[in-house]
């Protein structure tokens, strides 16, 4: 069976970014909104959720996956601005499982995805060559 994630994004460069990456490593993400994110997160497969914490019902829908048997120990992955101390505590006492800057996330979206779905491998990073001196 093939592992995926579901994300709730709603910021467009941060949406495009997890396609890319996704993509980049054959990884299927579905994106949806607040609303569907605990629907979708009892989905066969499914490995984590990558949550956009300040996306419109996000805390609620995990609430509800952490209520749900299910999918209660569903790894969640919350990112947001680095200044939003106050929604870092809520997200926590939500359920999150790791809340993270969007620099943070940005950087370590690969190893991360790589990390969420199978545990312990490492990504084959391939250098770029380097150029001849002149």
């Amino acid at each position: 069976m093939t592992k995926s994630l579901v994300a709730c994004v709603e910021d467009l460069f941060f949406r495009s970014k997890i396609d890319a990456t996704a993509r980049h490593l054959n990884v299927p993400v579905r994106f949806v909104d607040g609303q569907g994110l605990a629907a979708a997160s009892r989905e066969k497969g499914t490995a984590a959720a990558l949550v956009e914490l300040s996306a419109s019902d996000c805390l609620d829908a995990i609430r509800k996956i952490r209520e749900n048997e299910a999918t209660r120990e569903l790894p969640v992955i919350g990112f947001l601005s680095h200044v939003d101390r106050d929604l870092a505590q809520k997200a926590e006492s939500a359920g999150v499982t790791r809340v993270m800057p969007r620099s943070q996330f940005s950087e370590t979206l690969p190893d991360l995805m790589m990390d969420l779905l199978a545990p312990g491998t490492k990504r084959e990073i391939q250098e770029e060559p380097e150029l001849p001196d002149e």
